[in-house]
Protein backbone atom coordinates (compact mmCIF):
# COMPACT_ATOMS: atom_id res chain seq x y z
CA UNK A 1 0.00 0.00 0.00
CA UNK A 2 1.25 3.52 -0.69
CA UNK A 3 2.33 5.70 2.17
CA UNK A 4 -0.44 7.82 3.64
CA UNK A 5 0.22 11.20 5.15
CA UNK A 6 -1.78 12.27 8.13
CA UNK A 7 -2.41 16.01 8.25
CA UNK A 8 -1.30 18.21 11.10
CA UNK A 9 -3.57 18.10 14.13
CA UNK A 10 -5.03 21.07 15.92
CA UNK A 11 -2.75 22.25 18.72
CA UNK A 12 -3.49 23.56 22.14
CA UNK A 13 -1.36 26.58 21.28
CA UNK A 14 -0.93 28.30 17.90
CA UNK A 15 2.32 27.98 15.97
CA UNK A 16 3.10 31.63 16.59
CA UNK A 17 2.99 33.72 19.79
CA UNK A 18 -0.43 35.20 20.61
CA UNK A 19 -1.02 38.89 19.99
CA UNK A 20 -0.75 39.60 23.72
CA UNK A 21 2.82 38.29 23.75
CA UNK A 22 4.05 41.15 21.57
CA UNK A 23 2.38 43.80 23.73
CA UNK A 24 3.67 42.21 26.96
CA UNK A 25 7.29 42.08 25.77
CA UNK A 26 7.15 45.60 24.34
CA UNK A 27 5.68 46.91 27.59
CA UNK A 28 8.57 45.38 29.53
CA UNK A 29 11.13 46.87 27.12
CA UNK A 30 9.61 50.35 27.30
CA UNK A 31 9.73 50.35 31.10
CA UNK A 32 13.31 49.11 31.17
CA UNK A 33 14.38 51.63 28.53
CA UNK A 34 13.27 54.53 30.77
CA UNK A 35 15.15 53.11 33.76
CA UNK A 36 18.30 52.36 31.72
CA UNK A 37 18.31 55.90 30.32
CA UNK A 38 18.25 57.32 33.86
CA UNK A 39 21.13 55.03 34.84
CA UNK A 40 23.22 56.21 31.88
CA UNK A 41 22.47 59.85 32.70
CA UNK A 42 23.50 59.36 36.33
CA UNK A 43 26.81 57.74 35.38
CA UNK A 44 27.58 60.44 32.83
CA UNK A 45 27.05 63.16 35.44
CA UNK A 46 29.26 61.59 38.12
CA UNK A 47 31.86 60.64 35.52
CA UNK A 48 32.07 64.21 34.27
CA UNK A 49 32.20 65.54 37.84
CA UNK A 50 34.97 63.11 38.88
CA UNK A 51 36.90 63.45 35.60
CA UNK A 52 36.83 59.66 35.51
CA UNK A 53 37.37 57.86 32.24
CA UNK A 54 36.40 54.56 33.85
CA UNK A 55 33.01 55.88 34.98
CA UNK A 56 32.36 57.45 31.58
CA UNK A 57 33.28 54.14 29.95
CA UNK A 58 30.89 52.38 32.29
CA UNK A 59 28.20 54.84 31.19
CA UNK A 60 28.88 53.90 27.58
CA UNK A 61 28.61 50.23 28.54
CA UNK A 62 25.29 50.93 30.25
CA UNK A 63 24.04 52.75 27.18
CA UNK A 64 24.21 49.44 25.34
CA UNK A 65 21.31 48.28 27.52
CA UNK A 66 19.20 51.23 26.39
CA UNK A 67 20.12 50.63 22.75
CA UNK A 68 19.23 46.96 23.12
CA UNK A 69 15.79 47.97 24.39
CA UNK A 70 15.22 50.04 21.26
CA UNK A 71 16.41 47.18 19.05
CA UNK A 72 14.17 44.79 20.98
CA UNK A 73 11.08 46.91 20.41
CA UNK A 74 11.72 46.69 16.68
CA UNK A 75 12.66 43.01 16.66
CA UNK A 76 9.68 41.81 18.70
CA UNK A 77 7.32 43.44 16.23
CA UNK A 78 8.59 41.20 13.42
CA UNK A 79 9.33 38.08 15.48
CA UNK A 80 5.67 37.78 16.51
CA UNK A 81 4.27 38.32 13.03
CA UNK A 82 1.72 35.80 11.77
CA UNK A 83 3.14 33.01 9.56
CA UNK A 84 2.84 33.71 5.86
CA UNK A 85 3.43 31.88 2.60
CA UNK A 86 7.16 32.62 2.71
CA UNK A 87 7.50 31.78 6.42
CA UNK A 88 4.99 29.01 7.17
CA UNK A 89 6.64 28.23 10.53
CA UNK A 90 6.46 31.83 11.70
CA UNK A 91 9.19 34.39 12.42
CA UNK A 92 10.09 33.44 15.99
CA UNK A 93 13.75 32.75 15.17
CA UNK A 94 14.25 36.48 14.60
CA UNK A 95 14.13 36.81 18.38
CA UNK A 96 16.82 34.17 18.84
CA UNK A 97 18.92 35.91 16.18
CA UNK A 98 18.64 39.18 18.11
CA UNK A 99 19.62 37.39 21.32
CA UNK A 100 22.63 35.94 19.49
CA UNK A 101 23.60 39.49 18.50
CA UNK A 102 23.46 40.57 22.15
CA UNK A 103 25.86 37.76 22.99
CA UNK A 104 28.27 39.12 20.40
CA UNK A 105 27.99 42.59 21.91
CA UNK A 106 28.86 41.13 25.31
CA UNK A 107 32.03 39.58 23.92
CA UNK A 108 32.98 42.87 22.22
CA UNK A 109 32.49 44.66 25.55
CA UNK A 110 34.67 42.03 27.20
CA UNK A 111 37.49 42.66 24.71
CA UNK A 112 37.27 46.42 25.26
CA UNK A 113 37.51 46.05 29.03
CA UNK A 114 40.51 43.71 28.76
CA UNK A 115 42.35 46.07 26.41
CA UNK A 116 41.76 49.08 28.67
CA UNK A 117 42.75 47.13 31.78
CA UNK A 118 46.01 45.98 30.17
CA UNK A 119 46.74 49.54 29.07
CA UNK A 120 46.32 50.82 32.62
CA UNK A 121 48.42 48.01 34.07
CA UNK A 122 51.21 49.05 31.73
CA UNK A 123 50.89 52.71 32.67
CA UNK A 124 49.23 53.22 36.10
CA UNK A 125 49.81 56.97 35.79
CA UNK A 126 46.75 57.10 33.51
CA UNK A 127 44.51 56.53 36.53
CA UNK A 128 43.76 60.05 37.77
CA UNK A 129 40.37 60.15 39.37
CA UNK A 130 38.92 62.52 41.95
CA UNK A 131 36.55 60.27 43.88
CA UNK A 132 33.96 61.93 46.10
CA UNK A 133 31.44 60.38 48.45
CA UNK A 134 28.69 61.49 46.05
CA UNK A 135 30.38 59.51 43.29
CA UNK A 136 30.23 56.31 45.31
CA UNK A 137 26.64 56.92 46.45
CA UNK A 138 25.33 57.51 42.93
CA UNK A 139 27.23 54.49 41.58
CA UNK A 140 25.77 52.30 44.34
CA UNK A 141 22.33 53.62 43.42
CA UNK A 142 22.77 52.68 39.76
CA UNK A 143 23.91 49.20 40.77
CA UNK A 144 20.79 48.69 42.89
CA UNK A 145 18.58 49.94 40.06
CA UNK A 146 20.26 47.59 37.59
CA UNK A 147 19.83 44.71 40.01
CA UNK A 148 16.10 45.41 40.18
CA UNK A 149 15.94 45.62 36.37
CA UNK A 150 17.79 42.30 36.04
CA UNK A 151 15.40 40.50 38.40
CA UNK A 152 12.33 42.03 36.75
CA UNK A 153 13.46 41.34 33.18
CA UNK A 154 14.56 37.78 33.89
CA UNK A 155 11.27 37.01 35.63
CA UNK A 156 9.27 38.45 32.73
CA UNK A 157 11.46 36.70 30.18
CA UNK A 158 10.84 33.33 31.80
CA UNK A 159 7.13 33.97 32.23
CA UNK A 160 6.68 35.06 28.60
CA UNK A 161 9.18 32.59 27.14
CA UNK A 162 11.14 35.41 25.50
CA UNK A 163 14.75 34.61 24.47
CA UNK A 164 15.42 38.29 23.86
CA UNK A 165 14.37 39.39 27.35
CA UNK A 166 16.45 36.62 28.92
CA UNK A 167 19.50 37.58 26.84
CA UNK A 168 19.04 41.26 27.65
CA UNK A 169 18.75 40.38 31.35
CA UNK A 170 22.15 38.67 31.15
CA UNK A 171 23.58 41.82 29.60
CA UNK A 172 22.12 43.86 32.48
CA UNK A 173 23.78 41.45 34.92
CA UNK A 174 27.11 42.05 33.21
CA UNK A 175 26.55 45.78 33.69
CA UNK A 176 26.05 45.14 37.40
CA UNK A 177 29.32 43.22 37.55
CA UNK A 178 31.21 45.93 35.70
CA UNK A 179 29.78 48.67 37.89
CA UNK A 180 30.48 46.63 41.01
CA UNK A 181 34.11 46.19 40.02
CA UNK A 182 34.32 49.88 39.26
CA UNK A 183 32.86 50.71 42.68
CA UNK A 184 35.47 48.58 44.43
CA UNK A 185 38.19 50.09 42.28
CA UNK A 186 37.08 53.64 43.10
CA UNK A 187 36.99 52.80 46.79
CA UNK A 188 40.56 51.54 46.64
CA UNK A 189 41.55 54.64 44.73
CA UNK A 190 40.54 56.66 47.75
CA UNK A 191 42.93 54.44 49.71
CA UNK A 192 45.75 55.04 47.22
CA UNK A 193 45.56 51.59 45.62
CA UNK A 194 44.56 52.41 42.02
CA UNK A 195 46.34 49.36 40.58
CA UNK A 196 43.48 47.15 41.77
CA UNK A 197 41.08 48.82 39.34
CA UNK A 198 42.43 47.18 36.12
CA UNK A 199 42.98 43.87 37.95
CA UNK A 200 39.33 43.77 38.97
CA UNK A 201 38.32 44.76 35.46
CA UNK A 202 40.15 41.71 34.09
CA UNK A 203 38.31 39.45 36.54
CA UNK A 204 34.95 40.94 35.61
CA UNK A 205 35.65 40.54 31.91
CA UNK A 206 35.72 36.79 32.48
CA UNK A 207 32.23 36.93 33.96
CA UNK A 208 31.01 38.97 30.99
CA UNK A 209 32.49 36.41 28.58
CA UNK A 210 30.65 33.64 30.44
CA UNK A 211 27.35 35.54 30.05
CA UNK A 212 27.96 35.88 26.32
CA UNK A 213 28.76 32.17 26.06
CA UNK A 214 25.53 31.27 27.87
CA UNK A 215 23.57 33.23 25.30
CA UNK A 216 25.36 31.45 22.45
CA UNK A 217 24.69 28.00 23.92
CA UNK A 218 20.98 28.81 24.15
CA UNK A 219 20.47 30.48 20.75
CA UNK A 220 22.90 28.75 18.37
CA UNK A 221 21.15 25.32 18.57
CA UNK A 222 17.87 27.03 17.65
CA UNK A 223 19.37 28.94 14.73
CA UNK A 224 21.04 25.86 13.23
CA UNK A 225 17.99 23.60 13.79
CA UNK A 226 19.67 21.31 16.31
CA UNK A 227 17.39 18.55 17.62
CA UNK A 228 15.85 19.75 20.91
CA UNK A 229 14.94 16.18 21.90
CA UNK A 230 16.70 12.91 21.11
CA UNK A 231 15.10 10.45 18.66
CA UNK A 232 15.47 7.75 21.32
CA UNK A 233 13.27 9.66 23.74
CA UNK A 234 10.63 10.39 21.10
CA UNK A 235 10.68 6.76 20.01
CA UNK A 236 10.16 5.54 23.57
CA UNK A 237 7.18 7.88 24.02
CA UNK A 238 5.57 6.85 20.72
CA UNK A 239 6.06 3.11 21.26
CA UNK A 240 4.23 3.36 24.58
CA UNK A 241 0.99 3.91 22.61
CA UNK A 242 -0.91 0.64 22.00
CA UNK A 243 -1.11 -0.28 18.33
CA UNK A 244 2.24 1.23 17.31
CA UNK A 245 4.45 -1.43 15.78
CA UNK A 246 7.43 0.71 14.73
CA UNK A 247 8.50 4.34 14.63
CA UNK A 248 11.35 5.62 12.49
CA UNK A 249 12.73 8.63 10.58
CA UNK A 250 12.30 10.84 13.66
CA UNK A 251 13.31 14.48 13.19
CA UNK A 252 12.84 17.48 15.46
CA UNK A 253 13.72 21.16 15.66
CA UNK A 254 12.63 24.17 17.72
CA UNK A 255 11.85 27.84 17.16
CA UNK A 256 12.74 28.73 20.75
CA UNK A 257 9.34 27.95 22.21
CA UNK A 258 7.70 25.06 20.34
CA UNK A 259 9.07 21.77 19.08
CA UNK A 260 8.37 20.61 15.53
CA UNK A 261 8.39 16.82 15.09
CA UNK A 262 8.29 14.61 12.01
CA UNK A 263 8.13 10.82 12.18
CA UNK A 264 6.96 7.68 10.38
CA UNK A 265 4.59 5.27 12.14
CA UNK A 266 4.16 1.62 11.20
CA UNK A 267 0.73 0.46 12.40
CA UNK A 268 -1.02 -2.90 12.55
CA UNK A 269 -4.73 -2.05 12.16
CA UNK A 270 -6.33 -2.15 8.74
CA UNK A 271 -9.11 0.23 9.77
CA UNK A 272 -8.27 3.85 8.90
CA UNK A 273 -10.39 5.19 11.76
CA UNK A 274 -8.47 3.12 14.30
CA UNK A 275 -5.17 4.24 12.79
CA UNK A 276 -6.31 7.83 13.03
CA UNK A 277 -7.14 7.39 16.72
CA UNK A 278 -3.68 5.90 17.32
CA UNK A 279 -1.95 8.89 15.72
CA UNK A 280 -4.00 11.23 17.90
CA UNK A 281 -2.92 9.31 20.99
CA UNK A 282 0.70 9.55 19.83
CA UNK A 283 0.45 13.34 19.49
CA UNK A 284 -1.23 13.62 22.88
CA UNK A 285 1.52 11.60 24.57
CA UNK A 286 4.20 13.73 22.90
CA UNK A 287 2.58 16.99 24.01
CA UNK A 288 2.22 15.68 27.57
CA UNK A 289 5.89 14.69 27.69
CA UNK A 290 7.53 17.48 25.68
CA UNK A 291 5.18 20.45 25.97
CA UNK A 292 3.78 22.45 23.02
CA UNK A 293 4.80 20.77 19.77
CA UNK A 294 3.70 20.50 16.17
CA UNK A 295 3.65 16.86 14.99
CA UNK A 296 3.59 15.70 11.38
CA UNK A 297 3.05 11.93 11.00
CA UNK A 298 3.47 9.68 7.97
CA UNK A 299 1.59 6.44 8.45
CA UNK A 300 2.49 3.06 6.90
CA UNK A 301 0.76 -0.29 7.28
CA UNK A 302 2.55 -3.18 8.88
Amino acid sequence: MPRQQVGERALRKPLFPPSGYREDVQRVLRRIFIVNSLVVLGKLLIGWRAHSLSILSDAVHSSVDAMNNIVGLIVIRYATATPDAGHPYGHRKIESLAAFTLGGMLLVTCIEIISRAIERLRDPSQIRVHVELLTLVVLIGTILVNAAVFIYERRKGRALGSPFLLADALHTRSDILVSGALLVGLAFMRWKLPILDPILALAISVAIAISGWQIFTRTVPILIDAAPVSPERVGAIVRSVPGVEQVRDIRSRSDGERIFLELVLVLKPEDVRTAHQITEQVEERLREALGPCQVTIHMEPS
